[in-house]
């Protein structure tokens, strides 16, 4: 007897009443690429995804690292010195060395409109991955772990150039729009007579109360590759948005979330990807110039560093409810008017 696996309604099949709720399938059926949705869903889903695209920010940091006096194995406190610490200053510039770096954020974006007359296309995604924090302070830790006063690093951005990549990743500059740091949304244009996507057609879900058991698509760009997940949603500790119960990386930041419309076959935009939990990991690395597997020796110590890692914990993302969306559009109207852009009367809520 072939072994087989049976499976029940889940809230994708349920808005589906042509589709039954009970099946049976092989293994094999399994294995040779059986999908839990219809042919309907899945064209609906090809086509919405074209309308995605990948959004990145080129950024390039100053990197201040700060030097300190010590006395009797710890720094001088100086009231004087506005980091509070005495810096040593014959190490540097006045106690402080400078280096650049560089760091690209992906993520994704929906084409809202696109004029054929100016090549213009105008692309909803996250305000923090267009509009990056200006300078991040790293902070010295405490044997227990815990951030103290004394400043370790701080990078400072020296500018950020955006784009947009294009179905056979190329990639156009983009500039941008509109931002709402607050609910993290922003708008960016990109100008190109080549395709990059068609418009979004589908409704807006302005009004689609998500709640818990609701299942949603996901889209993002993580390593600049674009991907689809999926997940259920559930409540949200945080204002003006909701959780999903999904496998989300870096990358997804900015990508659309869709729910199935409850009228028709429709995928309809319900959300924006914000954020997903993380942590820190810190750990001693060389800082470069030895090779790999060199034993290192005492002698080696000045060559290492402590370096953080951000870690994902995966299994959840908050993203912006449509609510905030609306908001969102609703303000930037007239602006929108005045930059000559007119977009369709669906986006305000009307």
């Amino acid at each position: 007897m072939k072994p087989f696996i049976k499976y029940g309604c889940i809230a994708v099949l349920s808005v589906m009443s042509t589709l039954s709720c009970t099946k049976q399938m092989t293994l094999t059926q399994m294995q040779t690429g059986y999908s839990l949705l219809s042919d309907e869903l899945k064209n609906e889903i090809k086509n919405v995804e074209k309308s995605i695209v990948g959004v990145n920010a080129d950024i390039i940091y100053e990197i201040q690292t700060f030097n300190y006096q010590i006395r009797d194995g710890h720094p001088i406190r100086d009231s004087n010195s506005p980091v509070k610490y005495r810096l040593n200053k014959a190490i540097g510039k006045r106690g402080v060395t400078h280096e650049k770096d560089d760091k690209t954020l992906s993520g994704g974006g929906l084409i809202l409109d696109y004029d054929f007359d100016l090549g213009l296309y105008t692309i909803l995604t996250s305000s923090h991955l267009v509009v990056p924090k200006d300078t991040i302070d790293v902070y010295y830790v405490d044997n227990k772990g815990q951030a103290t006063d004394l400043i370790f690093q701080r990078r400072i951005i020296k500018s950020v150039t955006l784009s947009v990549r294009g179905p056979a990743n190329w990639r156009v500059s983009a500039e941008l729009l509109a931002n709402d740091a607050v609910d993290d949304i922003a708008m960016i244009t990109a100008k190109t007579k080549r395709s990059i996507g068609p418009e979004f057609h589908n409704s807006i879900g302005y009004d689609l109360n998500l709640s818990w058991g609701d299942w949603v698509f996901l889209f993002g760009y993580p390593r600049e590759i674009k991907q689809m997940t999926a997940g259920w949603v559930s409540t949200s500790p945080y204002r003006g948005t909701f959780a999903i119960d999904a496998v989300v990386r870096f990358g997804f930041s900015g990508g659309p979330v869709f729910a199935i419309s409850r009228k028709k076959m429709e995928l309809v935009l319900v959300g924006l990807i914000k954020s997903v939990p993380s942590g820190t990991f810190d750990f001693i690395a060389p800082d470069g110039t030895l090779p790999i597997g060199y034993a290192l020796t005492s002698a080696d110590a000045p060559k290492l560093r402590v370096r953080r890692e951000t870690v994902v914990n995966y299994g959840t993302a908050y993203c912006v409810n449509p609510q905030r969306i609306r908001a969102f559009m609703r303000n930037m109207r007239a602006p929108l008017e005045q930059a000559g852009i007119e977009l369709e009367s669906k986006y305000f809520g009307l």
